[in-house]
């Protein structure tokens, strides 16, 4: 096994973002709630790169999560 040292948002690819503890809504399914983490995600390897992907971790008004693409939310 592998162990990574670091700070945690280095371990598990944590990126800044401006609404981070804001409310927010997702335009693609209309649902809003508080940016919790944007987190980038490996997804793949392309023609022998590493690919990817950045997610968005909101919390709804009901207490659950639910992700969204981090450029499209608006801050609310």
């Amino acid at each position: 096994m592998e162990v990574r040292e670091g700070r945690p948002d280095e371990i598990y690819g944590h990126v800044d973002h401006p609404f981070l503890r804001q409310q927010v809504r997702d335009p693609r399914t209309l649902r809003e709630g508080e940016l919790m983490a944007v987190v980038e995600e490996f997804v793949g390897t392309v023609a022998g790169g590493r690919t990817y992907r950045r997610t968005a971790y909101v919390r709804g008004a009901d207490g659950l999560e639910f992700t969204a693409a981090p450029d499209t939310l608006e801050r609310r």
